[in-house]
């Protein structure tokens, strides 16, 4: 550390405290203003040798900070216990999801949605407590509560604080997300060419009210199920989520969710990309009627009203092949009939209506062997359900009845009934779903796009599909432990905010690491207690560098006293956008 002085473009001479430290992220080293003492000339009304003087003062300054970093000695008694009434491992992985927390100014959509409301607890410490926590060691509510007394912020909330603040949370619920677009957006980060779009369910512990319903779980599980609906942008950054209830169809929550969606990002026009389950004649005219555009896939398998169109994507007629022969690709401009109901008909009546489209459709080898193999375990439990129909039941033998022929099974019980004929292998039936292996059809309202990048497009909807898996998982929003609406709509706001997080930091690194070792990282950046003051760090990696670099701090050393820790949770919320 050194006295520095700087010229200013007055003439003018200012004094101030300057520290060389090398940058974490580049390596060089740099300069650090540690304290600005003022100009020259003001200080020498005080002082007859301000240079002089203040030279002292950093000198004195920097004997204190190499006092500080040099060897310390740490007294060890061989017989004392550990404290069983105090927190001897703390975590300090939240430092940097903390700094994007802030970024995000969640904290002040909280603070101004409960001005004027009296809770008698911090409802922004509640959200970013289980934000946090849904990071680091996803749980219950009460789980989140425990764990409360590892983090190196204060939260100071008793149990049925948490469950009296969820209410408060699902009422800001759109603020905060709005709040949280605004700051992506003004950072540049946000890409809005495309909006990604899915729907799938949650499994509840409870039955009752809406929205939890018995439906048609994606885990086959007997529970209720409640639905959410995620929006996510070009970047895989999330937009905005809807909550619906278990027994409402996929192909239903578009209708809502995407206007909801583009007032929360402020979406202009917006080409809305989806599975099949979303292809439907509802969400074409809820695009198209909007002026919006979409690129939904199109089923082939079984299609009887549109047979030429299977014949077309399954013939290699038009199709050019890619170099090594593992992809082809063509496309055509054809119609899509759209059924348009008669309560959104102008004169009352439904009718049908041609929708201009472009059809792209392609093959790949890798899905041919995909289809094939898993046609073949299938298979399998056809031929048992043909030798053997009386050991079989819908639950064992799901999907085998078809590719046999001669077979039902009862609705009460599930067993296999008897027909006056034997079961038997519908080969027809297996040809055709063969004809099929590795085909896949795109129909898109965007004419004008070349076909690679229709296919292209749809093909970064696995974004949002892994999106559910890091919600399911890593995030452990399943299942859901509350109950009530409000409870359930402030559970999902909280897995919502920790994977926009973990997207945006997922982003940041340049997408070289993946969520779940962004995740494992961070839960492994824990201290343990030394003394009253210092903790002890174990961990440590390349990705934690990177991680700390977001922030502008280096990794935590090995041994950090408690004020330091903490300054590493005070500098983060300090960092904004243009570091992060």
């Amino acid at each position: 550390m050194y006295l520095k002085k700087t010229p200013s473009r007055s003439g003018r001479v200012s004094l101030s405290a300057v520290q060389g430290y090398r940058d974490p992220e580049t390596g060089r080293v740099r300069q650090r203003t540690v304290e600005t003492f003022g100009y020259v000339d003001a200080l020498e009304a005080e002082f007859d040798d301000p240079v002089a003087h203040f030279a002292e003062v950093v000198a004195a300054m920097d004997a204190e900070r190499l006092a500080a970093e040099g060897p310390q000695t740490i007294t060890v008694h061989p017989l004392q216990r550990v404290d069983k009434r105090r927190t001897n491992r703390m975590a300090a992985g939240d430092a940097v999801p903390m700094a994007y927390y802030g970024a995000l100014g969640v904290e002040a959509a909280v603070r101004s949605n409960m001005r004027g409301r009296r809770t008698g607890f911090d409802v922004n410490a509640l959200l970013r407590l289980l934000v946090m926590e849904r990071l680091l060691a996803p749980g219950s509510k009460r789980a989140a509560w425990e764990s409360s007394g590892r983090h190196f912020y204060r939260c100071d909330l008793s149990e049925s604080d948490v469950y009296r603040g969820l209410t408060e949370i699902a009422r800001m619920a759109g603020a905060g997300v709005s709040r949280a677009n605004s700051s992506i957006a003004a950072a540049g980060i946000r890409g809005l060419s495309c909006g990604y779009y899915d729907c799938t369910n949650y499994c509840v512990e409870s039955g009752g009210d809406e929205p939890r319903r018995k439906g048609v779980a994606k885990e086959r599980r007997p529970n209720p199920i409640v639905q959410m609906g995620l929006m996510q942008d070009a970047n895989g950054v999330p937009v905005d989520f809807r909550i619906f209830p278990g027994n409402v169809h996929d192909g239903d929550t578009l209708v809502d969710a995407l206007p909801e969606a583009r007032r929360a990002a402020g979406m202009g026009r917006v080409v809305t990309v989806a599975d099949k389950g979303m292809n439907c004649s509802k969400n074409v005219i809820a695009t198209v009627a909007r002026g919006d555009g979409f690129v939904f896939s199109q089923s082939i398998r079984g299609t009887k009203g549109r047979r030429e169109l299977r014949e077309w994507v399954i013939s290699d007629r038009g199709y050019s092949p890619s170099a090594n022969g593992t992809f082809k690709m063509k496309s055509r401009q054809d119609t899509k009939t759209i059924r348009v109901p008669r309560e959104d008909s102008a004169d009352g009546r439904g009718h049908s209506v041609e929708v201009d489209v472009q059809v792209v459709a392609f093959w790949s080898r890798k899905y041919a062997e995909r289809a094939r193999h898993e046609r073949e375990r299938v298979l399998e439990k056809s031929r048992q359900l043909v030798a053997n129909p009386g050991r079989c039941t819908r639950a064992t033998h799901l999907g085998a009845a078809k590719y046999v022929r001669n077979v039902g099974f009862d609705a009460a019980t599930g067993e296999v009934v008897e027909c006056a004929k034997a079961p038997e292998l519908d080969y027809a039936a297996i040809e055709a779903d063969a004809a099929c292996d590795g085909h896949c059809c795109i129909v898109t309202s965007e004419t004008g796009w070349e076909p690679a990048r229709v296919v292209d497009t749809y093909r970064e909807l696995w974004r949002i599909e892994e999106a559910f898996k890091v919600t399911k998982s890593h995030l452990g929003a399943r299942p859901v432990y509350v109950w009530t609406p409000e409870h359930i709509q402030a559970h999902f706001l909280t897995c919502y905010l920790a994977l926009v997080i973990e997207r945006l930091i997922e982003h940041a690194l340049g997408n070289r690491y993946s969520a779940g070792a962004i995740l494992e990282d961070m839960r492994a950046l824990e201290c343990s207690s030394v003394d009253a003051e210092w903790w002890l760090f174990d961990h440590r990696t390349d990705l934690t560098d990177g991680l700390f670099a977001l922030i502008g701090e280096e990794a935590p050393r090995k041994f950090m006293r408690t004020g330091d820790i903490r300054g590493l949770f005070k500098k983060g919320r300090e960092v904004r956008w243009k570091a992060l």
